[in-house]
C-alpha cells in the first residue's frame, strides 16, 4: 500500500510559520554579539573569580571586552523588539521564554549598571547576581532560539 506524501504547505502557511522570525544577517548578528558577550563574560568569571586562566588575556582586558560586547548586545535586543519581539507576541508564539528572556536581560542589564555605578555596600550582591542570571541566559538563550524552530516546524507541518 502505497502512502502519499502530505502536500507542500500554501504561501500562506510559510508566510505564518515565520512570523516573528528575523532575517538571516540579523539572526547571525544577533546570535554572534550575544555570544561574544556570553564567551567573553564566561572566560572573565573563570578567570577572576576561579582564577583559572583558559586564554591569555588579562583579567581586566577580558572585563573590557565584556562591556563593549554588552552596550553592542543591547543594540542587537533593541533592534529586534520592534518587529521580532511584537510579531511573535501577537501571535502567541514562544511568549514564556520571551518573557523570560526580556526579563533576564533587563536584570542584567541593571545588575551591570549597578556594577559600575552602584554603592559598595551592594556590589556583592550586584556581583552575585550577575554571575548567575548571565549563568541562566545560556541556557535560556538556545531554549528560546530550539523552542521558535519547534512552534515554526510544527506550524508550517499543521498547514
Amino acid at each position: 500500500m502505497k502512502s502519499t506524501p502530505p502536500p507542500a504547505p500554501t504561501r500562506r502557511a510559510l508566510r505564518t510559520s515565520r512570523v516573528g522570525r528575523l532575517p538571516r544577517w540579523q539572526r547571525l548578528a544577533t546570535d554572534a554579539v550575544l555570544v561574544f558577550c556570553a564567551l567573553s563574560g564566561l572566560l572573565f568569571f573563570m578567570a577572576h573569580e576561579v582564577d583559572m586562566h583558559v586564554t591569555g588575556l588579562a583579567s581586566h582586558t577580558l572585563l573590557m571586552l565584556h562591556g563593549v560586547s554588552a552596550q553592542a548586545a543591547l543594540l542587537t535586543v533593541g533592534a529586534i523588539m520592534p518587529i521580532h519581539i511584537r510579531q511573535a507576541w501577537n501571535a502567541r508564539r514562544n511568549r514564556t521564554t520571551g518573557v523570560l528572556l526580556c526579563s533576564l536581560l533587563s536584570v542584567l542589564t541593571a545588575s551591570g549598571l549597578w556594577l559600575y555605578y552602584g554603592s559598595e555596600d551592594l556590589r556583592d550582591a550586584a556581583v552575585w547576581s550577575h554571575w548567575v542570571f548571565g549563568g541562566l541566559g545560556l541556557a535560556l538563550f538556545p531554549l528560546h532560539v530550539l523552542w521558535g524552530q519547534r512552534q515554526a516546524n510544527a506550524c508550517a507541518s499543521r498547514h
